[in-house]
């Protein structure tokens, strides 16, 4: 019985929009609350990923179960290194327990390895079934800013892409390649990002004085909070973080925050007056012998990745 199971099981990555747009079915079936449009960002909007990216299990000629696998740079202490993100490992309700989320989880695991990625991060609330991988958790911390005070600052404006997306990749690039966790993002990521991280325009603000533009802050709004999806800057990190988000306030009228924040995070911001929760959601996979011993401690200490929330995966 299980070798005719086997005969008819097919694994490998998709070939064509068709088959892309069934993953996208099959993962709208295997998360009812998230909605259709969410996993149409992430698998059929972003411009990075090749279809062969999306790894299937197919049964019968049936795309059963899906693992996405996103291929990223990241910076480094000052460098860059390769790796693959996982996001929207789904399987059709109707056919879960017959084991096909861990065989294609170990076709993805191979294919990150056949593309000399040097490691694989996740984000999942079921640790303990990612362990079997060889995942380890990772804590970061969580933070609270809340009874921001509303101020309208006339320095501060909406983001206009036409104009400051020069300056504002710049800003990032200054404020983010020394670090440890951010992405290194080239011209295709960023117009990609655009299109797949699902934030709202309206909460995109840049901080200008002089006409140049000297900081920016991307969020959404989340329940009865703003969640801070990217901040950087090019000097008063602290004053300009502090404008945006009471220009977020005055403009939402929603004076609780959320943001992760690193290590080097807290020390470059330097806040005072937050709540901080561990948050263990982040899972690491180190491929053996790709990483240096001080990569691996620089990537597994604690609070020590400064993920920004737009490159979700």
């Amino acid at each position: 019985m299980k070798n005719e199971m086997k005969d008819r099981i097919e694994i490998r990555g998709c070939r064509n929009y068709d088959e892309l747009l069934k993953v996208v079915r099959l993962c709208d079936a295997a998360f009812e609350k998230t909605p259709f449009e969410y996993f149409e960002r992430h698998i059929l909007k972003d411009a990075t990923l090749s279809p062969e990216d999306t790894r299937i299990l197919i049964v019968d000629n049936e795309i059963v179960s899906s693992v996405q696998v996103f291929p990223r740079t990241m910076y480094l202490n000052g460098g860059k290194i390769d790796f693959g993100g996982i996001g929207n490992v789904a399987t059709y309700p109707a056919k879960r327990k017959f084991g096909y989320a861990e065989l294609v989880m170990n076709d993805a695991i191979n294919y990150m390895k056949e593309q000399e990625f040097k490691f694989s991060l996740l984000t999942t609330t079921i640790n303990k079934y990612y362990d079997k991988f060889s995942f380890e958790t990772l804590n970061r911390e969580l933070i609270e800013i809340n009874k921001v005070s509303p101020n309208f600052n006339k320095s501060i404006r909406k983001f206009n892409r036409v104009n400051d997306f020069g300056v504002v990749k710049n800003i990032y690039e200054y404020y983010n390649r020394d670090g440890i966790g951010p992405l290194f993002r080239d011209i295709k990521y960023w117009e990609a990002q655009f299109d797949f991280c699902g934030e709202d325009e309206n909460l995109f603000l840049v901080f200008e004085t002089t006409n140049s533009v000297e900081g920016y802050i991307r969020a959404v709004r989340e329940n009865d909070k703003i969640k801070i999806l990217e901040f950087a800057a090019v000097n008063d990190y602290l004053q300009i973080f502090k404008s945006l988000i009471e220009s977020l306030c005055y403009q939402t009228g929603i004076n609780d925050f959320e943001m992760f924040l690193s290590e080097s995070e807290k020390q470059k911001l330097q806040l005072k007056n937050y709540i901080s929760k561990i948050d263990s959601d982040l899972m690491i996979l180190l491929f053996e012998n790709r990483l240096t011993e001080l990569q691996k401690r620089e990537l597994t200490k604690y609070n020590n990745i400064n993920y920004w929330l737009s490159d979700f995966f």
